[in-house]
């Protein structure tokens, strides 16, 4: 079970559904991975991906560094400002996604209609929690979670990705 703490959980329902389906129409995710998202902190459970979406001036940001395990993830809105500078107290990796082209993940456009259409870009090779290298590539995806902003999506595809979810297996997604 992989802990996910998001740093803005206002849409948290609507990504928790999203990475629920992605995560459960797909068998070639990392062995065993589930995810269990919350909103706030908890302090029951190490943290093993962090989600710095959009800033939230209530959110204790060094009790969320504190709380992952070493190793353990961090996945940053490379657009939000707010983050930036953020001090690392122990070996974490960092996957960025955003509009920002120095981003892990680019989103290179946008287009909002019955559903949400992003096209998506791996821009530089990372590993899947499981160690799988994930190369530089290009997708598009499709939702009809109409709910959530883009860079909402663009977190869960990131959690995705990071769980071994292949590409194509993320590409279509509606709700239950």
């Amino acid at each position: 079970m992989a802990h996910v703490l998001f740093a803005n959980a206002a849409n948290l329902v609507h990504i928790d559904r999203l990475l629920t389906d992605i995560f459960n129409t797909c068998e070639q995710r990392a062995p065993g991975l589930s995810v269990d998202s919350y909103g706030q902190m908890d302090y029951h459970h190490k943290i093993q991906i962090l989600i710095l979406n959009r800033y939230n001036p209530d959110f204790d940001l060094q009790k969320a560094l504190d709380s992952i395990v070493s190793g353990g993830v961090i996945i940053m809105n490379a657009d939000e400002r707010s983050y930036a500078g953020i001090k690392l107290t122990k070996p974490m990796r960092l996957i960025t996604y955003g509009y920002n082209p120095k981003a892990t993940i680019t989103a290179s456009s946008v287009v909002v209609h019955e559903n949400i259409s992003i096209q998506c870009c791996i821009q530089r090779q990372f590993d899947t929690l499981c160690g799988i290298a994930l190369e530089p590539q290009e997708f598009s995806v499709r939702t009809s979670y109409m709910e959530l902003k883009e860079d909402d999506i663009l977190a869960a595809v990131a959690v995705a990705l990071l769980g071994a979810v292949p590409a194509d297996k993320i590409s279509n997604m509606k709700p239950a």
